[in-house]
């Protein structure tokens, strides 16, 4: 009888332990992206602030649930003692969830005045248009000039890049022509609806500083129709000299030039030789942009592409050997699986991972 009891004892024991660490790694799968920009640093920590608030009190009422359950569990038919009310034990009760409460509010109060935070000189604005199902992104001239403002506008397949300076305070003005729609980078943890408004009303704005160069990946986050899945755009970040010499060739009407890879850029070193690459399958970080080292051996044509469902995400130019070598600066990519390969011989390809 005893073993029985004893063994019972453990199973709900190790229940509880299996519930406990299916909690944490549910908990561990939701904590946000590395923060990119002084206003996601603020928001970062008041979600751990809450993360680990929350976690607390997690552990201290399932902790008191199983006690309470291996400490009082039922061993006869007698009745327990009855109690009726505690005042001691009511008060604290109540004063634990209140401190709680005002601790996030101040926090939450505090992370949101830097959020919404305006600078009364941002040192770029861009005018941000969103329509059903694209961007456009309005690079007006400092001296109100209209011959030299700049303008992109995406496709399903080719997203639009924004190119913007580290280290200097952004505004976005956003204005929607049709429906509502949503401007969101995971790693500004933070998104701002773009709505479409009366003439003469202000526009949304969303105020930012990045903290350091790369490629963030951004999406509309709100459902806007059938075409909602294709409004995917990217925020290129680089150091104020490269900027500026971005949107003065922008602006000129010539070909800017691509941003400098970040110090830390993973290289690929990528051969091709008898129509065929020496490796059917590349690992790169995710979220990080990268390099590819691409030679080519051979007197042909070659390139690397990378696609994702048929999508064209990068092509790089053709090159010609023998034992010619050039670097592709490639965007970072979101976590998954991706195709990569030679147009000129797709059936030069192979798998791409991001992780």
């Amino acid at each position: 009888m005893r073993r029985t009891v004893a063994a019972n004892r453990w199973r709900m024991a190790l229940r509880a332990g299996l519930l406990f660490a299916v909690a944490m790694l549910l908990g561990g799968c939701l904590v946000p992206r590395e923060p990119a920009t002084t206003q996601a640093e603020t928001t970062f920590s008041l979600y751990i602030l809450i993360l680990v608030m929350a976690g607390i009190v997690f552990v201290g009422v399932e902790g008191f649930i199983v006690f309470s359950v291996f400490r009082y569990r039922r061993r006869d038919d007698r009745l327990p003692e009855q109690i009726h009310g505690n005042n001691r034990i009511e008060v604290i009760w109540t004063i634990i969830p209140t401190v709680i409460v005002l601790i996030i509010f101040v926090f939450s109060m505090g992370a949101l005045g830097t959020v919404q935070a305006k600078s009364p000189n941002p040192a770029v604005t861009v005018e941000v248009d969103a329509f059903q199902w694209q961007w456009t992104f309005r690079y007006r001239d400092d001296d109100n000039d209209p011959n030299n403002d700049y303008s992109v506008t995406g496709s399903a397949q080719q997203p639009p890049v924004m190119t913007l300076p580290v280290g200097q305070p952004i505004r976005l003005v956003l204005h929607s022509l049709d429906v509502i729609h949503s401007f969101y980078v995971p790693q500004f943890l933070i998104k701002e609806d773009v709505v479409p408004v009366p003439e003469g009303t202000a526009d949304n704005e969303l105020e930012f500083t990045i903290e350091r160069a790369g490629t963030y990946s951004g999406q509309c986050a709100e459902f806007c129709g059938t075409g909602h899945a294709n409004m995917a755009f990217s925020i290129q970040a680089m150091e104020q000299a490269d900027y500026d010499a971005w949107i003065a060739a922008a602006r000129a009407g010539e070909s800017p030039p691509p941003a400098p890879p970040p110090a830390d850029a993973t290289v690929i070193e990528l051969n091709a030789k008898n129509i065929a690459f020496d490796t059917d399958r590349i690992e790169v970080p995710a979220g990080k942009p990268f390099i590819i080292r691409f030679t080519n051996q051979e007197a042909v044509p070659h390139n690397v592409g990378i696609y994702s469902g048929g999508t064209e995400l990068f092509q790089g130019e053709n090159i010609t050997g023998p034992d010619t070598t050039v670097d592709y600066q490639v965007p970072a990519l979101e976590v998954g699986e991706y195709d990569f390969l030679c147009t000129i011989h797709p059936t030069m390809n192979g798998t791409l991972v991001a992780q």
